[in-house]
C-alpha cells in the first residue's frame, strides 16, 4: 500500500466508510433535488385530493338541507285576480335571482302558492320553486266579471249595509258556517301545513280576514298590497303588512287638493266599497272636515262597470278622488270626460299603473306616486328589463311589492338562523331597507312596513314627478 499514488488511494475510497465519516449537515446539504421535488409533487396530490373530498361533502350537505318555504295565499281568480298574478310573479322573479346566487345561506328558496279565492272544487295549488313561466299570461282588469257579486263569490252588499262585514267577530274563521269550505281559510291552513318561514296575503279584503287565523296559529303572516288599517291593529303579533295605508295616502291627496285651490271646495270620492276603498274614504273626510271642505261619497260594487250613477253625484264638485282598482279608475274616467267634467281628479297610487296612464282621459290626472316609475330613479332600471323580458308585461308596483320583499328576507335573514322566531325578532327590532321603492322602514316595534310616496301629474301617458 505504501507504493500507491495518491490518486490510486483516492480512487479506492471505501464509499461507506467515507460516507460515515460525513457530518449530519454534509448529509442534508446533499439531498437529491430531483427527488425532493417529487417529494413535494406527491404532497400537493394528496392534499388537492382532500380538499376535494371536503368541497363534495360540503355540496353534498347544501344539497341536503332542506328548501325555505314561503307560502303565498293570493286572490288569483275574481275581480282582483290581476293584482294577486302581479305579486305572484314577483315573488317568482326574485326567488329564481336568490337561488341563482346560493339561496339564502346555502339553502334555496321554495315559493308555495294557494289561490285564495278559488272555487271549493278546484285544484289551485302552486309549487314556484322555479321561476313562473313565461308563458304567463296578461293579467285582465278588475272589470273582468259581469255578475253583481263580490271577491268571495257572493252576492255584493255595500259595506254600511252589511253586518257581517262590520263585525270583527264574523270576520274570525272560527265563525265561518262549516258546511261551507271557506278558500280563504282553506288556502291558509293548506299553507300552514307546511310549516312556511312566512305567509305572504294580498288585498285588505283577505288579509284582514285570514288576520285572526294567523294571530290563532301563530304563524308570521304579512299583507301585501293591503291598504286597510285594521290588519295590523288590535294589537296583533303575528301580523305584518308591506305595502302604504289609507292613512298614509290620503293626507298626499288632501295636501294635492289644498295646492290646487280647493280648499274652500266640495271634494267628490268615487269609491271601492271594500275595506280599502272605505279606508281610504273614511280618511279624506277626516281630513277634509278640519278645514271645512264637504266631501260628497259616492261607493261603487267591485264588479260594477257602469258609472253615470256616480260621477252624476259629484258632477258639480270642485275636485273628485277616484278610488278602486284600475278598470274602476279608467271606466270612471271616461265617465267623467263624457259629461264634460271641469274640475280637477285625483287618485292614488293605482293610477299610476300604466293600463291606467296610457288611456286619453287619464291625462291631467293628479296621483300619489311610487318611486319606480321615476325615470330618474335608475336603480330598478334593469329589474324592469328582466321583469318585461320574463314576462312581457310593464313591471307594476303590485309586481314591485312582491319581488322587494323577497329580497327583504333574504337581507335579514344573512348569517342569521332561518326560521320563523328569527324572522319575528328581526321584524320587531326594525329595519331599513333600500329598494325597488327606495328608502322604506320598519321601526322598531311597529308592524307596517311603509315606502315613500310622491306627487305627481299624468300628462301625455307619462308620469311627471312634482
Amino acid at each position: 500500500m505504501a507504493n500507491i499514488s495518491p490518486l490510486t488511494q483516492m480512487a479506492n475510497i471505501n464509499p461507506l466508510k467515507q460516507m460515515a465519516n460525513i457530518s449530519p449537515l454534509t448529509q442534508m446539504t446533499n439531498i437529491n433535488p430531483l427527488k425532493q421535488i417529487a417529494d413535494i409533487n406527491r404532497l400537493k396530490q394528496t392534499l388537492m385530493f382532500i380538499m376535494s373530498l371536503l368541497l363534495i361533502l360540503i355540496l353534498s350537505c347544501s344539497r341536503n338541507e332542506p328548501p325555505v318555504h314561503i307560502g303565498a295565499a293570493l286572490v288569483l281568480t275574481g275581480p282582483a285576480a290581476f293584482v294577486g298574478e302581479e305579486i305572484r310573479d314577483g315573488l317568482a322573479m326574485a326567488v329564481e335571482e336568490i337561488n341563482g346566487r346560493g339561496g339564502i345561506n346555502g339553502r334555496r328558496i321554495e315559493l308555495l302558492i294557494e289561490d285564495a279565492n278559488a272555487p271549493s272544487n278546484s285544484n289551485t295549488s302552486n309549487d314556484t320553486s322555479n321561476s313562473t313561466s313565461n308563458n304567463t299570461s296578461n293579467s285582465s282588469t278588475s272589470n273582468s266579471t259581469s255578475d253583481e257579486k263580490s271577491m268571495d263569490g257572493k252576492p255584493m252588499v255595500p259595506a254600511h249595509e252589511n253586518p257581517v262585514q262590520n263585525d270583527p267577530a264574523q270576520k274570525d274563521p272560527a265563525h265561518e258556517d262549516p258546511a261551507h269550505e271557506d278558500p280563504a281559510q282553506k288556502a291558509f291552513e293548506t299553507l300552514d301545513r307546511k310549516n312556511p318561514l312566512v305567509i305572504l296575503t294580498s288585498l285588505s279584503f283577505l288579509s284582514v280576514k285570514l288576520a285572526p287565523l294567523a294571530e290563532a296559529k301563530k304563524r308570521l303572516m304579512v299583507g301585501l298590497v293591503a291598504s286597510a288599517p285594521e290588519l295590523t291593529q288590535n294589537n296583533r303579533q303575528w301580523v305584518y303588512r308591506y305595502w302604504i295605508t289609507a292613512e298614509h295616502e290620503a293626507p298626499s291627496m288632501v295636501d294635492m287638493f289644498q295646492q290646487l285651490h280647493n280648499t274652500k271646495g266640495k271634494l267628490g270620492v268615487i269609491y271601492l266599497d271594500d275595506a280599502y276603498g272605505g279606508s281610504v274614504y273614511k280618511d279624506l273626510e277626516k281630513r277634509c272636515a278640519s278645514f271645512s271642505t264637504t266631501v260628497s261619497p259616492a261607493p261603487f260594487h267591485v264588479s260594477q262597470k257602469i258609472f253615470s250613477r256616480e260621477v252624476e253625484l259629484v258632477k258639480h264638485t270642485s275636485a273628485v278622488a277616484i278610488v278602486g282598482f284600475d278598470g274602476h279608475i279608467i271606466n270612471v274616467l271616461k265617465a267623467l270626460r263624457e259629461i264634460g267634467y271641469k274640475g280637477e281628479i285625483i287618485s292614488t297610487t293605482t293610477a299610476t299603473l300604466p293600463s291606467v296612464t296610457a288611456i286619453p282621459e287619464a291625462s291631467g290626472v293628479y296621483v300619489t306616486a311610487p318611486a319606480i316609475y321615476n325615470k330618474n330613479f335608475h336603480f330598478i332600471d334593469q329589474i324592469k328589463a328582466r321583469y318585461e323580458k320574463k314576462f312581457g308585461k310593464p313591471f307594476t308596483q303590485y309586481s314591485a311589492n312582491g319581488y322587494d320583499f323577497i329580497y327583504i328576507v333574504s337581507g335579514l335573514l344573512e348569517d342569521q338562523p332561518i326560521t320563523q322566531e328569527s324572522l319575528k325578532s328581526l321584524l320587531e327590532n326594525g329595519f331599513v331597507y333600500s329598494g325597488v321603492f327606495g328608502n322604506v322602514e320598519l321601526k322598531k316595534g311597529k308592524k307596517d312596513i311603509l315606502f315613500p310616496l310622491f306627487p305627481a301629474q299624468i300628462l301625455n301617458g307619462s308620469i311627471i314627478y312634482k
